[in-house]
């Protein structure tokens, strides 16, 4: 493993992080932990040292399932990230109540980062800071020894990003880059680099885009390593991201992506230029099924079709594959779309503020 210094805080990571989301509801529902937590306890063993989660996550099990598999990991050897966000608290005393429920859920005395979560507009980034609100409370939690570092997550444009970064705020940032996004998202990490903050690439594999659709990335190929080993070389080679925090759902997904710390090299200036060529705008409308727009009044499973309609983009018009997707994989009937009211609450929330209700609109039109 090799490991990199996050930012200014002295604490050195593990250049392949663990994401938290992404457990397999079948393995956690119920509070049976043991066999998600054997996916924890594999990163740790092949050298992972920085674990990602959220209040949320996993409908609410992503931190406990940490906190099972923690108690058989040595606590000063790894580091732990979750967050907390404006829906989550409305005031300094529910951020309380959120930072203490974290530390419950994960047997843990500290939490090393405390993130701002998702941070989607500069008005966001305002409400954190206001008086009484989650910032203060973090504030005085490490003031107790109760938080390391405060940082913030975020899906905003890159001159936004350079606007946070440049105030000094914050020890470090997580936001989303990969080889889809990356020529569009590039002036945020490049900001965060130049002052110096931790940087966690999150989505590093585009939500599982980049190994499902193999020949439209063929160009990431390195010699023999694979399609996901590839994507992540690809983030860590330039030497500007910290670490990237793949989302695993099994054991063999963290052991496969561990590989990219083998034979990594630099890359020449000119990289990001020529790997710019293989892309083109549209890629940066792929939805990355992040979860956030799981929230639909009328109980819409939005990520699943947005997910299926990524096919629709890749394959340049091939419906028949985008409602393969539906029921093959999903197992989403797609009539769903059509029970779209408009009201825009998912668009709202939306990280990478896709027209989301144009494409239910389609799938709707698309299913006669």
């Amino acid at each position: 493993m090799i490991y990199r210094e996050f930012g200014k805080t002295g604490k050195k990571v593990s250049i392949i992080g663990m994401g938290g989301m992404r457990f397999k509801q079948e393995e956690y529902e119920g509070g049976s932990y043991e066999k998600s937590s054997e996916i924890v306890k594999r990163a740790y063993q092949l050298g992972v040292n920085y674990f990602d989660t959220a209040p949320d996550y996993c409908d609410g099990h992503s931190e406990k399932i940490y906190g099972h598999a923690f108690k058989s990991m040595d606590r000063s050897k790894f580091y732990v990230s979750t967050k907390c966000g404006l829906w989550n608290a409305k005031n300094s005393s529910d951020a309380w109540k959120m930072i203490e429920q974290s530390l419950k859920r994960m047997n843990l005395e500290k939490i090393d980062f405390y993130n701002m979560w998702s941070i989607l507009t500069l008005d966001d980034y305002k409400e954190y800071l206001k008086k009484d609100g989650i910032f203060e409370a973090a504030m005085q939690a490490k003031e107790q020894g109760l938080i390391d570092h405060i940082c913030f997550t975020t899906h905003l444009s890159g001159e936004d990003i350079a606007k946070v970064a440049n105030d000094g705020i914050y020890e470090g940032v997580t936001l989303g880059y990969n080889a889809i996004n990356f020529a569009y998202r590039q002036e945020g990490i490049d900001a965060c680099h130049k002052a110096n903050l931790g940087i966690v690439t999150m989505n590093p594999l585009g939500g599982g885009i980049i190994p499902q659709n193999p020949s439209y990335f063929e160009f990431l190929k390195e010699g023999d390593d694979s399609l996901v080993v590839s994507a992540l070389k690809f983030i860590l080679s330039q030497n500007k991201a910290t670490l990237a925090i793949p989302g695993f759902s099994s054991v063999e997904e963290v052991e496969e992506a561990v590989k990219a710390t083998k034979n990594l090299n630099n890359v020449p200036s000119d990289y990001l230029e020529k790997m710019a060529l293989n892309l083109t705008e549209e890629l940066n409308t792929l939805c990355t099924t992040c979860g956030y727009c799981d929230s639909c009044p009328e109980l819409i499973p939005i990520p699943q079709l947005l997910e299926s309609y990524n096919m629709h983009i890749l394959t340049k018009g091939d419906d028949k594959k985008m409602f393969g997707r539906m029921e093959n994989h999903w197992g989403v009937d797609p009539q769903w779309a059509a029970k779209c009211i408009a009201c825009g609450q998912c668009e709202e929330l939306c990280t990478q503020k896709l027209p989301i209700i144009e494409r239910l609109d389609y799938i709707a039109k698309a299913i006669g």
